[in-house]
């Protein structure tokens, strides 16, 4: 089997030769190239070098496009800094406060700069990697765009208390989201990522993610033409689940590294793929030998699931992660086909 069919064999849930895995490499591609960043978000050639470097180190069945949400945001109008270490931020939003959305500009999907690098790095890795691996575009939920483009604060007061402002800032970041992940799997992208992190209860209330949250994600997914993997945005999400399992054109859940996954899995379901259980953060501090035996243990605890794909969850592999350890966790994926009960 190569990467494409396994993971299409896993969403059906039939047998694969070994387990379906991967690693959010975005960022390390850099370190593997010796490219530095302000380079490495900017030219799609460039990200492509890093990609194929992954490939060559670990051989994930799933790519990842550019990792760089903030490029959203900047077409907007929010002012970015690059750094040697992370990719881009956002350093000022694009409004001055909630009585500004004058001040938005309008994505011009054909030339903004920073979108058409996330399109043709698409592209680019499709037409390098598509007929054999996966390619996952990671895309800002429409829920989460406005604290770019207001700030956390702004947004947080306008889903409380303004609601003229909170549809319209949703209506804006829902067609964005719409126009951009149609390019995105037009240019050859598998599926669409999207981490959300204003859709989960540990920030939000659930009341609030019910009548405010919910409906405007569930119009933009439903408009997407192709398939989401919705993303736990950095929380605990598996005892949340109940809540997005209408969520149209979603085939997967990312789940936080705290989670269950066999809670998760009796609440959601047999039939969504569910995706981890390795903490990317955490990483950095393993030996590859302790790699190897976690990723061995997380393989085994999910061994009976047929839509379980092991990956790391949380954001991209730091930087400061060993090669050594990220081939381990290759390694023991592919070990583990001998162990199976």
């Amino acid at each position: 089997m190569n990467s494409l069919e396994r993971v299409f064999a896993t969403v059906r849930g039939e047998p694969v030769d070994i387990r379906a895995f991967s690693l959010v490499l975005s960022l390390y591609g850099s370190r593997l190239t010796g490219c530095p960043l302000s380079s490495y978000f900017t030219e799609p050639e460039k990200y492509l070098a890093g990609q194929k470097a992954v490939v060559d180190l670990v051989d994930p069945d799933i790519l990842c496009t550019p990792f760089a949400l903030p490029l959203e945001a900047k077409a907007f109008g929010c002012t970015l800094k690059h750094f040697k270490n992370a990719p881009p931020n956002v350093i000022r939003p694009a409004c001055k406060g909630l009585s500004d959305l004058s001040a938005l500009l309008a994505p011009d999907m054909a030339h903004d700069p920073g979108l058409q690098y996330l399109i043709e790095s698409t592209r680019l890795m499709a037409r390098e990697f598509g007929s054999h691996k996966i390619i996952a575009a990671v895309l800002t939920a429409p829920v989460d765009l406005p604290a770019l483009l207001v700030s956390i604060a702004e947004w947080i007061e306008a889903l409380l208390f303004n609601s003229e402002i909170r549809d319209e800032l949703l209506r804006r970041t829902g067609e964005h989201f719409v126009s951009l992940a149609s390019a995105l799997l037009e240019a050859g992208a598998s599926y669409v990522i999207t981490p959300a992190v204003f859709t989960n209860p540990h920030f939000l209330t659930p009341q609030m993610v019910r009548e405010h949250i919910f409906p405007p994600l569930y119009k933009a997914f439903s408009l997407v033409p192709g398939p989401i993997v919705f993303h736990h945005g950095g929380s605990p999400l598996g005892v949340h689940l109940e809540m997005f399992k209408e969520l149209p054109n979603v085939i997967g859940y990312v789940l936080d590294y705290r989670d269950s996954f066999a809670e998760a899995r009796d609440i959601i379901g047999d039939v969504p793929v569910l995706l981890g259980n390795l903490s990317s953060p955490h990483l950095p501090a393993l030996s590859p030998e302790d790699a190897y035996e976690r990723t061995k243990k997380i393989l085994v605890e999910r061994a009976a699931d047929p839509r379980f794909i092991f990956c790391t969850c949380g954001p991209d592999v730091p930087l400061s992660t060993s090669p050594e350890t990220v081939k381990a966790v290759g390694r023991a994926v592919r070990d583990f086909v001998e162990e199976k009960p």
